[in-house]
């Protein structure tokens, strides 16, 4: 819920559940929109910011005290890319952990350490095989990052950032072109870590991103169907190691910057 930053009470309407934006799928991506009580904005007339003047005459735009956060917030959630099949995915609790005490390990985690004392711990890492929710909680943690806190995130498919590279080569463009943004952001989630032919070239794409965020500090969060070394004796999963994957310089790197948990389950998926 969003609070009217001079007056301390709930903004919005019953149509966007008093948010001051509506989310839904729009073309590959989920999308936020203001919601028309937001447009209304009886102070900024809908467009979130207010002119003001300062001591010497100056006028300057400011954020609207009733409305501004609500626009800041929605423009984070839409920069940040997630799929459009994730559009009902805005906070953590989304996730459902059943009975899997993995998994209310890592719901607890993301919820009580990464997004309450955000940014004091370090991201997490998600692996396990299909369809046990990994991409649902790495999801849900950069909604609530963008919408509740306005945070710069950026959600990115491994093999989708592979993709995107070759085409900007074809196209006589720099590869930073494409890296920066991920560099920069302030959290990064990759999803399906790994994914590819994991040849040197994608080798080389990975180590330079994770290292330049590993360097700045960035917090990174990580889904993957790979299983780190350390934990193929508790599991009976056939699956190849993480770290042959990625490499032994890049898994040491993750390991410093992500809390790890396995999540096992039933693809559900599969139960329709």
């Amino acid at each position: 819920m969003i609070k009217n930053n001079r007056t301390g009470k709930r903004t919005g309407c019953e149509s966007c559940h008093h948010q001051g934006y509506i989310v839904k799928p729009f073309n590959h991506n989920s999308r936020a929109f203001l919601c028309e009580c937001t447009l209304a904005c009886d102070i900024c007339g809908g467009a979130g910011v207010v002119s003001m003047k300062n001591d010497n005459g100056y006028t300057y735009l400011t954020s609207c005290p009733k409305c501004g956060v609500i626009h800041k917030n929605v423009k984070q959630y839409n920069y940040a890319g997630i799929p459009a099949k994730y559009s009902n995915v805005l906070e953590v609790d989304s996730f459902k952990p059943g009975a899997s005490i993995d998994k209310q390990s890592a719901l607890k985690y993301a919820k009580d350490n990464f997004l309450k004392r955000y940014p004091n711990n370090k991201g997490f890492l998600l692996m396990g095989p299909s369809g046990v929710g990994k991409t649902h909680l790495a999801v849900g943690a950069i909604s609530e990052l963008t919408l509740k806190k306005g945070i710069k995130c950026i959600f990115k498919d491994f093999f989708l950032l592979l993709s995107e590279l070759r085409q900007a080569y074809s196209e006589g463009r720099s590869e930073n072109e494409v890296l920066m943004p991920l560099i920069d952001a302030e959290v990064l989630l990759i999803d399906e870590l790994g994914k590819g032919k994991s040849n040197e070239w994608e080798l080389g794409i990975l180590d330079q991103l994770i290292s330049k965020r590993y360097n700045s500090t960035k917090k990174t969060l990580i889904t993957t169907n790979y299983i780190a070394r350390d934990q193929l004796k508790r599991n009976s999963l056939t699956t190849e190691i993480m770290e042959n994957r990625v490499g032994e310089r890049i898994a040491s790197r993750l390991y410093e910057m992500c809390k790890f948990y396995l999540l096992e389950g039933e693809d559900y998926r599969k139960r329709g």
